[in-house]
């Protein structure tokens, strides 16, 4: 493996609340042997993000590409999440982070979305 990608999701005490983020996981990495899939949270739930970097860092992982399962970017993605990647920064040196927008401002999910509710 190559890459690593981090799908992160919010949390919820609802434990059913995970199973489509399960599933994009599972199918995203059959799809994609060629990199690591992680699925990881902000709260809740773990493994959580700060978690899930620091096992890749102990694989050799130094390319962390995160893919926030989020509909819009709110405080979560614009204030904590910068915080935290900058936390991980300080301790464990030479890591790179590529953060994607959140998955639904993506224009595929929007006409997926129409689509589902017509």
């Amino acid at each position: 493996m190559t890459d690593v990608q981090f799908l992160l999701a919010h949390g919820s005490r609802n434990p059913q609340w995970r199973k489509p983020f399960e599933q994009i996981a599972e199918r995203l990495q059959l799809a994609h042997p060629e990199r690591l899939i992680v699925l990881c949270y902000l709260e809740m739930w773990e493994p959580s993000l700060d978690q899930a970097i620091r096992e890749a860092y102990v694989l050799g992982f130094r390319h962390f590409r995160i893919s926030p399962l989020f509909w819009s970017s709110g405080r979560h993605l614009q204030e904590d999440l910068p915080t935290l990647i900058e936390q991980v920064q300080k301790v464990l040196p030479n890591c790179f982070f590529q953060v994607e927008g959140p998955i639904g401002e993506s224009e595929i999910i929007i006409q997926a979305a129409l689509q589902a509710l017509q």
